[in-house]
């Protein structure tokens, strides 16, 4: 019993349930000249679409390849899958949400 109560504390957010509908990559230029990559991930819900946001230094992460100033690789979600996702936080500006804090739900 005492597991299920450290288990439920991990899993606290807020849940979403949608269907992926795009993914997106391209490369950041930061502030102090190294480069990142910005991947996105839009999630159609009932109303509305959610926008899943990830900056991955393409460097350290295995998953992303550059060449140049093109994204050759990155990781995707399958288009059309309906996917549950555990954000801690949403944000909303000009009537678009999107949330970088987030991880996918199995089960």
């Amino acid at each position: 019993m005492a597991n299920d109560i450290k288990e439920n504390k991990k899993k606290n957010g807020i849940y979403i349930r949608g269907d992926v509908i795009s993914n997106s990559a391209k490369i950041v230029k930061m502030k102090d000249s190294t480069t990142r990559v910005s991947v996105k991930h839009e999630i159609a819900l009932e109303p509305g679409i959610l926008v899943l946001d990830q900056l991955l230094d393409p460097f350290n992460d295995n998953r992303v390849k550059i060449d140049g100033d093109e994204v050759k690789s990155f990781p995707t979600l399958e288009k059309f899958q309906s996917i549950l996702v555990r954000t801690n936080r949403i944000k909303e500006f000009n009537n678009q949400m999107s949330s970088s804090d987030w991880e996918i739900v199995h089960g």
